[in-house]
């Protein structure tokens, strides 16, 4: 499930609840149509917290770039129940492309935010926004090196369209993998090639992408051991893409890696999985520490990078949670280029110990779609499974 907290004056005493509302771990706390008796009862609820399921409200047009996050969520998961279905399915995964191209032109911060620190929600759908949000971010800092943007962006979106069920199950799975899954994964390349040419998609660099983005650089890829430049740029991107995203997101047998430690895997890797001047953007790209990452600090507090100085190794961090242990509301600001602020660790956002409001720290780009009256009929888009 994805959560969306509830603010002061979203809901009233003694109007009826047009949502089921949860607490933070996902516990049914009052179901829809139950009322707040009192102002008392409404202000504990609101300080302990109160959570509806996002996706309720996705259904709205995005105006923010957290909203036109989700809302390519939205219509990735909608896409992804029936993709035969749709009647001009390239068109369709295009269009949600260019949603992440335009949250990325807004607020390339709140992008990479939403992928460190969104969880919930089908596994294989928010994996393959993810990736297309740090392939745009990659892009970007790339210029007009780079590959075709929205060919690349698509083939992010859908380079495990043919395993979609086998993901989902993967991200579940707390036991190793049996021999027929480990060699369905090493056709999946292949399969979703096959599936989105089928689907319509013609176009040979999204493709391409797709089928080659297991592939490594020092052959010793999948499915067809290319090596050195037979392995395409796009491809390569994608592949990178796809090892962040896998490692910094929760998986059924294991917790959350840090975005830092994920970064010098893929320096250690560079010239034997992706090409070298490659893996230098991706790291150009997202920093030392992604925006995002949770961090410990020299005084004591824990929080998130929320942006970039000039210097790589000193981000600006909002401080969540005060050395004492003590929420802070509002989260403060430090420059770790001071040395009473300096970053000393990095830390999995569970470590944290609060919930994490984006727009406290990002403000506007940051906020999310608004309560209120939604479509009944969306609730037959499941997004969990």
């Amino acid at each position: 499930m994805i959560q969306r907290r509830i603010r002061l004056g979203e809901i009233a005493v003694g109007h009826p609840l047009p949502w089921n509302v949860y607490t933070d771990k996902g516990v049914l706390l009052m179901a829809e149509g139950a009322r707040i008796q009192s102002a008392d009862q409404l202000d504990r609820l609101l300080e302990i917290g109160l959570y509806i399921e996002s996706t309720l409200t996705w259904h709205q047009p995005p105006q923010s770039a957290l909203q036109h996050v989700l809302h390519a969520c939205y219509r990735l998961a909608v896409l992804f129940k029936q993709p035969e279905q749709v009647p001009d399915f390239p068109a369709e995964v295009l269009a949600i492309a260019g949603l992440i191209e335009e949250a990325l032109s807004q607020d390339s911060g709140v992008v990479m935010a939403t992928v460190v620190l969104r969880r919930g929600g089908r596994y294989a759908v928010r994996h393959g926004v993810n990736a297309a949000c740090v392939v745009a971010c990659v892009l970007q800092a790339m210029g007009p090196t780079g590959p075709g943007k929205l060919s690349v962006l698509a083939a992010a979106l859908t380079m495990n369209i043919g395993v979609l069920e086998l993901q989902d199950a993967l991200a579940r799975q707390i036991e190793p993998l049996t021999p027929s899954q480990r060699a369905r994964i090493e056709r999946h390349p292949l399969e979703s090639e096959e599936r989105l040419r089928n689907l319509g998609v013609r176009d040979e660099l999204w493709l391409r992408a797709v089928r080659e983005h297991h592939e490594a650089v020092d052959g010793s890829g999948y499915p067809v051991r290319l090596k050195g430049s037979r392995v395409s740029q796009a491809a390569q991107l994608l592949g990178l893409a796809d090892l962040f995203c896998a490692r910094v997101s929760e998986r059924g047998y294991r917790r959350a890696d840090s975005a830092k430690i994920v970064l010098r895997d893929i320096l250690i890797e560079r010239g034997r999985h992706f090409d070298t001047s490659l893996a230098a953007y991706f790291i150009k790209a997202l920093g030392v520490y992604p925006i995002g990452t949770a961090v410990q600090l020299s005084d004591g507090s824990k929080g998130v990078v929320s942006g970039r100085t000039e210097r790589v190794d000193a981000p600006w961090v909002h401080a969540l949670v005060a050395a004492d242990g003590d929420p802070l509301m509002p989260p403060i600001r430090y420059d770790t280029n001071d040395p009473r602020h300096a970053i000393v660790d990095t830390l999995c956002t569970a470590d944290l110990g609060v919930q994490i409001d984006m727009e406290s720290i990002w403000g506007e780009g940051a906020s999310d779609f608004r309560l209120g009256h939604f479509d009944p009929q969306l609730r037959a888009v499941d997004f969990s499974v």
